[in-house]
């Protein structure tokens, strides 16, 4: 039987997408969205209630603010299926 050198998903994330700059960015990228998901909407919130602003912009808010998270978190995901799925790690040796 062949040895199956396929990490899982947390392994192969720390241990080899943040070594290179663009997994620090993305790391870093996650951390300040969701600071942003927690920190800013009581200001737009505040801005509405005080009739300032319409509800277009608040809703359009609220999507930008929780795509960016969610792609931010999911684009790495994506990465790992598509290895997995292509074999790469039983291909590749020294894993």
């Amino acid at each position: 039987m062949d040895k199956n050198n396929t990490p899982t998903y947390l392994q192969w994330f720390f241990k080899e997408h943040i070594k290179n700059g663009r997994g620090k960015l993305k790391l870093i990228a996650t951390l300040y969205g969701v600071f942003q998901v927690i920190y800013f909407p009581s200001f737009v919130l505040e801005e509405y209630y005080g009739g300032w602003i319409s509800i277009i912009p608040v809703i359009l808010f609220f999507l930008i603010i929780w795509g960016f998270l969610i792609a931010i978190l999911l684009q790495p995901y994506l990465i790992y299926k598509k290895l997995v799925k292509m074999d790469w790690f039983n291909k590749r040796k020294n894993f």
